[in-house]
């Protein structure tokens, strides 16, 4: 009987090495799949950050681009103003050195006063140009700046979805291969 017992015993080993042979190999598979998973879905969530900064970023420019174009806009109906003061000034220069035959002082002291006018409002035009060509300047630079962004959005989302449809065959053949 005893040796009956081990003889089944012996019999019986083969199988149970077998099935935890088996069963350690299933663990490792199920692991690896799970790492694999695991670095699919963080990668997905990288490329949606990308894409998230990406809009972020390009929204953000948009905006400091508006900004911008408003400050243009003020800075144009400044200069115009400034423009239509300096030829009034220029006009009653005119008038005032026109009706200055007799040496008056008070008239040369006008005179002066508006001369000196005409320098501040010519000032103050050359400065508020020099505002229209930086603002225009940096409304480039944000065009620019929001193209290049769109592009790389546009760049991204093609690898994304290149990296999907990877992603895809290569389950696709795994199956085939497991079946």
């Amino acid at each position: 009987m005893r040796t009956r017992l081990i003889l089944m015993l012996l019999m019986l080993l083969p199988f149970f090495t077998n099935a935890q042979s088996n069963m350690q190999r299933q663990m490792q598979v199920n692991s690896a799949m799970f790492r694999q998973q695991n670095q699919m879905f963080l990668q997905q969530q990288q490329q949606q950050r990308d894409m998230s900064r990406m809009l972020t970023n390009i929204q953000t420019t948009e905006d400091k681009l508006a900004n911008e174009e408003r400050k243009l806009k003020k800075s144009q109906t400044k200069l115009l103003e400034i423009e239509t003061d300096l030829k009034s000034k220029k006009g009653e220069l005119a008038n005032l050195e026109n009706n200055s035959k007799d040496n008056n002082s008070d008239l040369q002291k006008d005179i002066e006063k508006s001369k000196k006018e005409i320098a501040k409002s010519e000032e103050k035009l050359s400065k508020t140009n020099g505002k229209i060509q930086l603002s225009s300047k940096k409304i480039q630079d944000f065009q620019k700046k929001i193209e290049t962004s769109k592009a790389e959005k546009e760049e991204l989302a093609k690898k994304h979805e290149e990296e999907k449809r990877i992603k895809k065959e290569e389950k696709e053949r795994k199956e085939k291969e497991k079946n």
